[in-house]
């Protein structure tokens, strides 16, 4: 049977570079599969958190709140308080809770960051409200050797204090840095998480955040 003839001027089919093309498509979707499988089947590593330890240091408590670091300042705040219901007659704080109440409202507890919520103090309980629109201190404001938080920390004790933080949800950012540079001052630090509206309470029956 006789052979066709490709006349001049028509197109060669050019098959080698056809070959190379699904060659290289084959090859693209081998390794694309490889990557998926072993991105499949990694094993995430985790870092343990670590282990609550009792001890006899006194807690110094932080908040991060917003991103940012809020100094609570327990103790003058606790200090203000107990003045505040040593100063009421005996026969108030034992008799109409209505003018106790009354009585402990006329005069507001707090400091720049906070202040406390009397209704609470009814149980025994000082709780704190932040006051609204006063910023703490961010990642970056906490990195400055003059800022407030490591001021605070320059006045600690590392033999009988240790830091608390009381953290929000939305804030671990700041957290992890304040954390680091306690632990870089040589301080035990402990933790706690807090829901976003939780008011923040001390009193007779709370559990003390645990050192780290």
């Amino acid at each position: 049977m006789a052979r066709k003839r490709i006349k001049k001027g028509e197109p060669e089919m050019l098959i080698v570079s056809f070959c190379d093309i699904v060659t290289i498509t084959t090859a693209t979707l081998f390794f694309v599969l490889i990557v998926t499988v072993q991105e499949a089947v990694k094993i995430p590593i985790f870092r343990p958190t670590p282990r609550a330890a009792i001890t006899d240091k006194l807690p110094v408590f932080f908040e991060c709140r917003g991103n940012e670091v809020f100094d609570i300042d327990y103790d003058d705040l606790k200090k203000e308080t107990e003045n505040l219901l040593s100063s009421i007659n005996p026969s108030v704080r034992g008799g109409d809770l209505g003018e106790f109440l009354k009585v402990i409202q006329a005069k507001e507890i707090g400091n720049a960051y906070y202040k406390v919520n009397p209704n609470y103090l009814l149980t025994g309980i000082m709780a704190l409200e932040p006051r609204p629109d006063v910023p703490g201190e961010s990642t970056n404001q906490l990195e400055n050797v003059n800022s407030k938080y490591q001021a605070a920390l320059a006045a600690l004790d590392g033999k009988t204090q240790y830091v608390a933080f009381l953290v929000r949800d939305d804030s671990f950012n700041v957290f992890r840095k304040a954390r680091e540079l306690a632990d870089k001052g040589g301080f035990s630090t402990g933790w706690e998480l807090l829901g976003q509206d939780e008011p923040i309470k001390f009193g007779t029956t709370g559990s003390p955040v645990m050192a780290q």
